[in-house]
């Protein structure tokens, strides 16, 4: 994703960071999806139902510990989204200060 230049660093390409936001993009929509889907799993009528016997009742209550909390998946989903955010938030702001960088050192070749 990058044009190495031997000797002075590396530069990414703008077209390249459009298509990485993109991809980025798709996989929020994804997860997003995938949240959904495990958002309406979570429904109080749409509980495991796996009989009263003790053995059906511990199925049913690990499926939906597993479900919930901060380590079922619905919590590893949200810590998954929340890092990707920062991700992007930071690569946004990188990317800023690269344009910047690139703009200020532009204007010294410009002729008024």
């Amino acid at each position: 994703m990058y044009v190495d230049n031997p000797g002075a660093g590396w530069q990414v390409e703008p077209d390249q960071v459009r298509e990485f936001a993109a991809a980025v993009e798709d996989v929020r929509r994804d997860l997003d999806a995938i949240m959904a889907d495990v958002a309406a799993l979570s429904d109080p009528g749409l509980e495991p139902m796996l009989g009263t016997s003790p053995v059906g009742e511990e199925l049913s209550a690990k499926f939906t510990d597993r479900l919930s909390g901060e380590h079922g998946l619905r919590g590893q989903l949200e810590a998954a989204l929340r890092r990707m955010d920062e991700f992007v938030a930071s690569a946004e702001k990188s990317a800023q200060g690269y344009q910047g960088s690139d703009e200020n050192a532009a204007d010294r070749f410009r002729f008024t």
